[in-house]
């Protein structure tokens, strides 16, 4: 073959250069001049730790290989998660092969290889081969074309700058390609190639289309489309690229400072973790004490009264031996009267004896005994269940404050605040965000999560069905009206305590059920609201001769307590003290009256929604108590 004819080229790489590559001389000249400052992480996969092969894009510009991507991903997944950022990206019916292909890494990868293999040359003795010669007789190349990019042997150089359609090209050495000299010059002769008209090159850009475009474009479709000169829009996306650039420089200082920040507020966490945590330990440390020194009051004292108690023993039984000793010693002496006396010392000593014996025989040696059948014991009287809630009111509890940021803090947060996208723009993803989501929940399958409870009257059973509420942190509460006592469901559904409603030794049956900001529980009973802590401390009772028959309760913004009462036929608010702050309702039919309130709800703005059981409808009144709906 001629070495001045032009050999068509086969490589894949320039297939890429022409057809789908932008400014690909401008990646060659860039790829020589960042050869000594990419390291081989660059061109790396990330989960092969491999050179790329097919480097695929995601929507977060970070880039892994096609097969590792597939294997990395379950099969027949809709959306594929980044390896490295976490974040997701919907995939089209292609699946991972429709994700876009990472030219840049690409003719980057085939770049640096060709100028890591000029350098080489002289190393391990091997050669770049000329690709314009004959398959078969190939010579090592000595020069390379900037304009067709092919490397060139001695011979074919020369026929390259004869032929005719190649004597304007441009011929260097290789030393001098490496060595970077010409990349200035690459540049100003990089082309792009038209993606319809083969080997026309792009000079015109249309804007309308977004694609360069040749000259016969422009009568193909694109006469009536807003156009400018390729170098023009070159030259209009550099500049947006660099003031983005900027941008993002500037971001990146205010995230290393905000970084700064964040690890600071951690250590000022730990800082406020570990001062808890002291204070805790010292107040447990004080009751710990407390029941140390009422363990020894009590041992102190019971000592005493046994002691009390063993001394009027010791004194019975001295009494009762110095009775038994008397008895004994009179009894032998009138035996021995009665054995051995005379007549006349027996009728001597007979009153004398009888009085004796009669006073020993009828006297009890141990008052305290006499007449009785019962003594005193001591008991521990103690309730254990008691203790452990008079120690868990009392110890203290967690809560948290708000506290507003230092002045630096603030700085940097609203500095980041600046970089973030228009309300509008946010507004617009969100809502994209959402119509995503609705469609992932409605494909999603529905599934129990946890079933808690059963009939019965033990802990985690209901002896009716409970009224329920969720507080703050997930736990959910309910109300057992049978029962008359309040349970407390951790997240899982795991029976965690219970109190009973219990108010001055008197049973409350619970109805409705609400928790209040603090997670305090207020609950309806009959004719009362009492509020409990979470742990079962009684806190307030207000109503008693106020209401009829409260049957269910919410919660406003506000904090305040909305109570339906069936009895009177009406709603009222009070705060979280129990002060009445308006009524509102009564018997009958009409937008401001209710027959039988039976629930009640607020929404955002406190407006007050009540279920009306006698007419079986729902009314919403205005948080002026103005009645807005009637719906049926």
């Amino acid at each position: 073959m001629s070495p001045t004819r032009s050999r068509a080229r086969s490589a894949p790489d320039y297939n890429i250069f022409k057809e789908n590559i932008r400014f690909s001389g401008h990646v060659m000249a860039s790829s020589i001049d960042l050869l000594t400052k990419i390291n081989d992480e660059f061109l790396t996969c990330q989960i092969c730790f491999e050179t790329y092969t097919r480097p695929k894009s995601l929507n977060c510009q970070h880039t892994f290989c096609l097969k590792c991507l597939e294997e990395y991903n379950p099969p027949n997944n809709k959306v594929v998660v980044c390896p490295t950022c976490r974040s997701e990206q919907p995939l089209t019916v292609e699946g991972i092969n429709g994700l876009k292909d990472n030219f840049f890494i690409s003719s980057m990868s085939d770049m640096l290889k060709t100028v890591k293999e000029i350098r080489s040359e002289d190393k391990d003795g091997t050669s770049l081969m000329c690709d314009t010669c004959d398959h078969d007789n190939r010579k090592a190349a000595i020069s390379r074309c900037l304009d067709c990019t092919d490397f060139l042997c001695s011979e074919c150089s020369i026929w390259h700058i004869r032929t005719k359609l190649t004597r304007r090209h441009k011929i260097v050495s290789l030393t001098e390609f490496e060595s970077g000299m010409h990349n200035q010059e690459l540049k100003s002769r990089a082309k792009i190639y038209c993606m319809i008209h083969d080997g026309e090159a792009a000079k015109i850009y249309c804007q309308s289309c977004q694609c360069p475009i040749c000259h016969e474009c422009v009568e193909c479709g694109h006469a009536r489309h807003r156009r400018c000169s390729l170098k023009e829009e070159v030259l209009n996306q550099g500049r947006q690229i660099e003031n983005l650039l900027k941008t993002a420089k500037e971001k990146t200082g205010v995230l290393r400072t905000l970084q700064s920040t964040l690890k600071e507020i951690k250590i000022t966490k730990k800082k406020e973790r570990d001062q808890a945590e002291a204070e805790i330990e010292k107040t447990c440390e004080i009751f710990i004490n407390a029941i140390h020194r009422r363990k020894q009051e009590l041992v102190d004292e019971l000592h005493n009264m046994h002691a009390s108690e063993v001394k009027h023993i010791n004194a019975d039984e001295d009494s009762v031996e110095m009775q038994l000793s008397s008895l004994v010693s009179c009894t032998e002496f009138s035996r021995k009267v009665l054995e051995y006396g005379t007549p006349k010392e027996v009728l001597g000593l007979n009153n004398q004896m009888t009085q004796i014996l009669h006073q020993l025989l009828e006297t009890h040696p141990a008052m305290k005994y006499h007449k009785t059948e019962q003594t005193d014991v001591i008991l521990f009287d103690t309730n254990p269940d008691a203790s452990v809630r008079v120690i868990r009111d009392n110890l203290g509890r967690l809560n948290r404050q708000e506290a507003a940021f230092d002045e630096n803090t603030n700085k940097v947060l609203r500095q980041l605040d600046s970089f973030c996208a228009t309300e509008s723009g946010a507004i617009e993803r969100r809502n994209g965000q959402r119509a995503i989501t609705q469609r992932a929940e409605s494909t999603a399958e529905t599934r129990l999560l946890v079933q808690l409870g059963k009939q019965g009257i033990g802990d985690g059973e209901f002896e009716s069905t409970p009224n329920l509420a969720v507080n703050s942190v997930n736990e959910i509460i309910t109300a057992d009206f049978d029962g008359a006592k309040i349970q407390i469901f951790d997240p899982q559904g795991n029976f965690k305590d219970s109190f009973v409603t219990e108010v001055n030794k008197r049973m409350c049956k619970p109805a409705g059920i609400a928790i209040l900001n603090n997670d305090d529980i207020a609950v309806c009973c009959e004719d009362q609201v009492h509020i409990w802590t979470h742990e079962g401390k009684g806190v307030l009772g207000f109503g008693k001769g106020f209401f009829g028959n409260c049957s269910s309760i919410a919660v406003n913004a506000d904090n305040h307590l909305v109570v339906a009462d069936v009895g009177k036929h009406c709603v009222s608010v009070h705060t979280n003290t129990g002060k009445l702050i308006t009524q509102f309702g009564a018997q009958g039919k009409g937008e401001s009256k209710l027959i039988e309130p039976r629930y009640v709800a607020c929404d955002s703005l406190n407006n007050i929604i009540v279920s009306d059981g006698g007419d079986c409808s729902i009314k919403k009144f205005s948080a002026q108590v103005a009645c807005l709906k009637n719906l049926s």
